[in-house]
C-alpha cells in the first residue's frame, strides 16, 4: 500500500520485464542528473510468465537496445477484444502492477461476454509513473468516453495513489463518465492473494459505466 508519496520523489510500479528494464535504464538518468527515484515491485509478477495455461503471454524479449527507455511520461495499452462495432462504448481501465494483468484477464472476459462484448471497445492502459499524471495518460484519455481507474492499493482515504491523479485529471480532460475501484480494505494474509484487487471487482466497475440498455 502507497499511503503517501512524499514531495520530489518519482515513483514507479512496472508490469513487466521488459517495461522494467527501459524505466530502470531511465530512473538511473534521473537519478544521476539529482532526482531521487523510488521503483516498487510487485512480488506476484516476479516469476509470471502465463496469463492463462501456459501460454507464455507474459514474456516479453529483452530490450537489446541501451538507449530505448521508458520514460515517466509514457503509458503502455492493451488492446483486449477486437470484437467491436461502430457504435461500441469505449472503455479504458488505468491501472500499473499486477493490476495490469488482472484488467486484462476482467476486460478478456467481458468481451467473451455474449451479447455484450461486440458492443464493448476496452483496453488496459499501464500507467507505471505514480507521483503524478504522465502525459502520455493525458493524451490517451482524450479517446474514450468512460475511464475506470484500478488501483492495486486498498480503497479509502489515505490508502491508494490514483486518488490524487483523478483529482488532477478532473481539470485536464477527464471523461465525465469514470469509476474507482481498488483492493479490498482489509489486511493481506501472508502468502495469499485472497484480498488483492481482483477481476470481479473491475469487471463490475466496468459493467457500472455502460448504458443500462448494453447490460
Amino acid at each position: 500500500m502507497l499511503s503517501h508519496i512524499p514531495p520530489g520523489v518519482d515513483v514507479v510500479c512496472y508490469s513487466n520485464g521488459q517495461d522494467y528494464v527501459k524505466g530502470m535504464r531511465h530512473a538511473l538518468l534521473q537519478a544521476k542528473a539529482g532526482r531521487v527515484v523510488m521503483v516498487v515491485d510487485c512480488t506476484y509478477l516476479l516469476n509470471l510468465r502465463h496469463l492463462h495455461d501456459r501460454d507464455r503471454a507474459w514474456e516479453f524479449p529483452y530490450p537489446d537496445n541501451t538507449t530505448d527507455v521508458f520514460s515517466f511520461n509514457d503509458i503502455r495499452r492493451y488492446k483486449t477484444n477486437a470484437r467491436k462495432t461502430t457504435t461500441a462504448t469505449r472503455v479504458a481501465v488505468v491501472t500499473y502492477g499486477n493490476g495490469v494483468v488482472t484488467s486484462i484477464k476482467a476486460c478478456q472476459a467481458l468481451g467473451k461476454r455474449a451479447g455484450l462484448g461486440e458492443d464493448l471497445d476496452l483496453d488496459v492502459i499501464d500507467c507505471p509513473y505514480l507521483s503524478g499524471v504522465p502525459d502520455g495518460l493525458k493524451e490517451a484519455l482524450k479517446g474514450y468516453d468512460n475511464v475506470v481507474f484500478a488501483d492495486i492499493c486498498k480503497e479509502g482515504p489515505g490508502s491508494n495513489v490514483f486518488s490524487s491523479m483523478i483529482v488532477a485529471l478532473q481539470g485536464q480532460g477527464l471523461p465525465p463518465n469514470w469509476t474507482f475501484v481498488g483492493a479490498p480494505r482489509t489486511y493481506n494474509p501472508l502468502g495469499s492473494t485472497v484480498t488483492f484487487l481482483n477481476e470481479r471487482a473491475i469487471k463490475n466497475a466496468v459493467m457500472r459505466l455502460i448504458p443500462k440498455k448494453k447490460m
